[in-house]
């Protein structure tokens, strides 16, 4: 994350400091991303990993060319 400020003058000759700090909008969607490939999407569809695409992929069903899926949901 990148912050930034700028340092200005005013009128009274005491320094001004701004800082801005960046925010995502309401009009940023995970499906405008570049990486992502959402042309597909329904209602309770999942995002996996394609690495032929080199792309996140939805869908609702998950793929596995293994035959087995494993689920790493992380420590909390």
């Amino acid at each position: 994350m990148a912050i930034t400020a700028k340092i200005n003058k005013n009128n009274a000759g005491a320094q001004q400091v701004s800082v801005t700090v960046p925010s995502a909008s309401a009009s940023q969607k995970l499906r405008l991303l570049s990486d992502v490939n959402a042309s597909t999407l329904t209602d309770g569809a999942l995002i996996q990993y394609d690495a032929s695409t080199d792309k996140f992929t939805t869908r609702n069903e998950l793929e596995t060319t293994t035959g087995t899926l494993k689920f790493n949901g992380g420590n909390f």
